[in-house]
């Protein structure tokens, strides 16, 4: 038998015994994009300002999906591409482009958000509301479960920088 014909043999031996994760289907990916406006009137639990306060968010997400080899997902990661978050009030507005990525674990049903998840600063003052590190969310209950980082709670800062 020749050098070529047994190195053939032998390949596609390998090649039939190897795992059923080799034969996963391919990554997919999807764009998702956002274009979202909310008005949070006085009292609201989203807005701590003593006026009417409008959140504008625009950008698009690109999720990629990982599939086992009977087409279940097993991970999903999402990253925002363009993305701005935007607080207006009094004719004035406030801005940060959010560049935030979340990783879904679909056998335990949690989000995991990583690095930069956003950073609203007014010159002369500084930070105002930010968002950065490491959280993780139950889906089902949409509970916090831990969050470790940057947290700075959307609050006066923003009224401040859209006073008229």
């Amino acid at each position: 038998m020749s050098l070529s014909l047994r190195l053939t043999i032998i390949l596609t031996a390998m090649a039939l015994a190897a795992p059923a994760a080799a034969l996963a289907t391919p990554p997919q990916t999807d764009t998702i994009v956002v274009d979202e406006t909310f008005v949070y009137p006085v009292p609201s639990p989203d807005n701590p300002c003593p006026f009417e306060l409008t959140y504008h968010n625009s950008g698009t997400f690109i999720v990629t999906t990982h599939l086992d080899a009977d087409g279940t997902t097993v991970r999903q990661f999402a990253r925002g591409t363009d993305f701005l978050e935007t607080y207006s009030a009094n004719g004035k507005e406030i801005s940060s482009i959010t560049p935030a990525t979340i990783h879904f674990d679909p056998a335990t049903n949690t989000l995991v958000g990583t690095g930069n998840q956003r950073h609203f600063i007014v010159p002369g003052v500084g930070v105002v509301y930010a968002q950065a590190g490491r959280f993780v969310i139950d889906v089902v209950t949409g509970e916090l479960i831990t969050s470790s980082g940057l947290d700075i709670p959307l609050g006066a800062g923003i009224c401040s920088a859209l006073t008229a």
